[in-house]
């Protein structure tokens, strides 16, 4: 037993604090997902321009700059509309640009024709017909998230206008033939189809579904995820596809969805690393956080109906490539204050701005993979290599509320915890100490059974248990452990071992270079990342056709995993959390 434990209610007398750091002589925060939100704060409130306009592009150029780009209309301001909504849920805390942000996307749609507009600008055209369809398919989702908390009866009409447009898209064919673009559409109309209450809704993505699985699949036989596959856009169609699966009652096609995700995962790592392009034909191999969130919220989706054996890759994800692909080291992004803003581009205080975003383009050991330019954009936006894409940090957010959400639920009066993070509950106050140590405390405000998913790696016989105190014996249950007969005022804890375990990793595209890594786990997290073999400098993009600056090694912008003071077992100080009594879950089915 270590020195100093704390009392079952999970805290150590201290009162609860959300500095992202210990001081001297203080102890370490637990894993609060509500505390990293709050960094994101910085991202969402500063990195706009005076009308509150995101922007999609940072540049990694000297000086730093950032740029408007096609995406901000729809796309982007969409993501950041959603994340700020699933950030004030987890927080309480209102971002400024909320109110802005749904005007302006509810502004672009016709409500009576369900017609969306882009604004013509030099830089984004609103006649592209295959780009003005992602940004719907963002923009309905964001407006059915927007819609599950308030219920807005103009929210209400955009949506029914906007799927009733598709449909008839569909019905002449213009609405399909775009691969994962069409895909991308499917969670978006399942999910007004469930709010709404909208048959509709359901008959198109049946239509959707029954194209890209069946007449023009996107996928090959079998769990086959084709070369060059987009993980996000084809993740995305796979989340959407499940929805319509389980609504259609089709064990099928949701087995098939399985085997693909289940094939997925062995794209990337354990801790969560998943290629942004499958099989990429050059040396380039990052990882984008709109595939991380499309997997976290996959990985739910799947756990909630039937295969709970992806809890522990999603807590893996999270506590690990999710939570590290947040920004936190600016140094190597210098902005210019001298330099004024134009209507596209701003140069000031880009570091400082985008704290608390997330990468676009990862390594497994640094923020930003390569220095890699895209075929993208008007001539003012070639040729720079780009630090992020803009539509990760809504997204980012987004995934850490689905894990948020489903940490832990009440419901027919049983508590269950399917995620070892701290979560707030009317009902419970949960509080894990994980990576710190292994330890759990549930506090009881009303009687009830208890379900706690046992930790990966854990067996039953290596978890001590006691209620108030007392030893007592809990039945194991499909990988849970499970109490009867809980009162109120119970408080229930739960010791076990977090064993440190090596292993060795590899990234990289077939017939192109490999990068192998030594992985230190203590638990369910990381806690150090070392690189092995040689230290490339350079590598072969076929975007560019030539050889870029990479890293994937010691050096390079924004080191991560740098967890060493992970690795000593000791007491974690409670974080400040939010009570979740938030309507708004897209997951559970």
């Amino acid at each position: 037993m270590l020195p100093g434990r704390p009392s079952a209610q999970g805290a150590d007398g201290s009162p609860p604090m959300d500095k992202a750091c210990p001081g001297p002589g203080e102890r370490p925060l637990s894993f609060s997902l509500e505390a990293i939100v709050r960094r994101s704060y910085n991202y969402l409130e500063r990195l706009v321009d005076a009308e509150g306009l995101p922007y999609f592009n940072v540049f990694c150029t000297e000086p730093a700059e950032a740029a408007h780009d096609w995406p901000d209309f729809g796309d982007v301001t969409a993501r950041q509309l959603q994340a700020a909504i699933m950030a004030r849920l987890m927080t309480g805390r209102r971002c400024a640009h909320e109110d802005r942000w749904r005007a302006r996307l509810l502004s672009y749609v016709d409500a009576r024709t369900g017609i969306y507009t882009r604004p013509r600008t030099p830089y984004s055209q609103p006649d592209d017909y295959l780009l003005c369809l992602g940004d719907r398919a963002l923009l309905l989702y964001a407006l059915a998230t927007a819609y599950a908390e308030d219920q807005d009866e103009r929210l209400r009409t955009t949506m029914v206008a906007m799927v009733d447009r598709m449909a008839t898209e569909a019905a002449s064919g213009e609405l399909l033939g775009h691969g994962w673009i069409t895909g991308f559409l499917i969670k978006s109309v399942t999910t007004c189809g469930r709010l709404l209450g909208y048959e509709p809704a359901f008959a198109l993505a049946q239509q959707l579904v029954t194209h890209l699985f069946g007449t023009h699949p996107i996928f090959g036989n079998g769990a086959q995820w084709p070369a060059g596959a987009h993980m996000h856009g084809h993740l995305r169609t796979l989340l959407g596809a499940a929805d319509y699966a389980l609504y259609a009652g089709d064990e099928e096609l949701f087995g098939q969805i399985e085997e693909l995700f289940r094939a997925a995962c062995t794209k990337g790592t354990r801790f969560g690393f998943l290629p942004e392009v499958v099989d990429r034909r050059g040396d380039i191999i990052a990882c984008e956080t709109c595939a991380l969130m499309d997997s976290v919220g996959l990985g739910v989706t799947l756990a909630r109906h039937g295969f709970p054996q992806y809890w522990a890759e999603v807590e893996r994800t999270v506590r690990n490539h999710l939570v590290e692909s947040q920004i936190t080291e600016v140094s190597w992004l210098h902005g210019d204050p001298t330099r004024a803003d134009t209507a596209q581009f701003s140069w000031h205080a880009i570091g400082e701005r985008v704290v608390g975003a997330f990468a676009g383009w990862s390594s497994p050991t640094h923020i930003l993979a390569c220095h890699e330019t895209l075929p993208w954009g008007g001539p003012e936006l070639r040729g720079k290599p780009r630090a992020l894409q803009n539509c990760c940090a809504g997204s980012g957010v987004h995934a850490l509320y689905i894990a948020w959400k489903h940490a832990a639920s009440f419901a027919d009066d049983c508590l269950t915890v399917n995620l070892h993070f701290d979560k707030l509950l009317p009902e419970a106050e949960i509080r894990c100490h994980q990576p710190h140590n292994g330890f759990l405390t549930v506090k009881l405000k009303k009687p009830c059974r208890l379900t706690v998913r046992l930790p990966e790696g854990v067996q039953p016989a290596q978890m001590v248990i006691s209620v108030n105190d007392t030893p007592v014996e809990g039945t194991n249950t499909g990988g849970y452990l499970k109490l009867e007969g809980l009162s109120a005022g119970d408080q229930v804890t739960l010791e076990y071992p977090l064993p440190l375990v090596e292993e060795e990793v590899a990234i990289g595209n077939p017939g192109f270079r490999t990068y192998h890594y030594r992985v230190r786990w203590k638990g369910a997290t990381v806690v150090s990342m070392e690189p092995l073999g040689r230290e490339w400098t350079t590598g072969y993009s076929e975007l560019e056709q030539r050889e870029v600056p990479i890293f994937y090694g010691r050096q390079g912008p924004c080191a991560l995993y740098q967890r060493s003071h992970l690795l000593p077992m000791t007491w974690a100080r409670p974080a400040l959390l939010h009570c979740d009594e938030s309507p708004v879950d897209h997951w559970s089915l």
